[in-house]
């Protein structure tokens, strides 16, 4: 699998990993659902725990792996840590591109059940620029 491909994949597995991290708990996967008011919600969350548990499994192989999964289950915010998760899984998914294929698939079931609306981030202080990339939708205030 090409060097790009595996970069991508590793980049939007962190991406879904960190808000469901922030937001682990039962009462906010109960909430989402009721937000988007379908089975939307719950599917979107699901394929993200589904994520989270694949990657997890695959971390606690080695000492190190399984270090840095906990350092972002801890923190998910820390930019340095997640940058180190996306380093072991493009490792992982380059020796193993059947874990990659994997996360493909589960990446791909989140998108089409609306999990980029199930998250959401809130902004604080100046922004001088502000780029959004896909779509808007909702209540959006500026």
């Amino acid at each position: 699998m090409d060097t790009t491909v595996i970069a991508t994949i590793a980049s939007a597995s962190v991406s879904l990993l960190v808000p469901y991290l922030k937001s682990m708990g039962e009462e906010f996967a109960k909430k989402v659902g009721e937000e988007i008011g379908s089975k939307t919600g719950e599917t979107a969350w699901s394929k993200a725990k589904l994520l989270c548990e694949k990657v997890k499994a695959k971390f606690s192989a080695k000492p190190e792996t399984s270090k840095v999964m906990t350092a972002l289950e801890k923190a998910p915010d820390d930019a340095d840590t997640q940058a180190a998760v996306r380093f072991h899984l493009k490792d992982i998914m380059t020796a193993d591109e059947g874990f990659a294929k994997e996360l493909v698939d589960i990446l791909r079931q989140a998108s089409d059940a609306g999990a980029d609306t199930i998250f959401h981030t809130t902004i604080y202080g100046d922004v001088h620029k502000l780029v959004q990339m896909g779509n808007v939708y909702g209540d959006v205030r500026i």
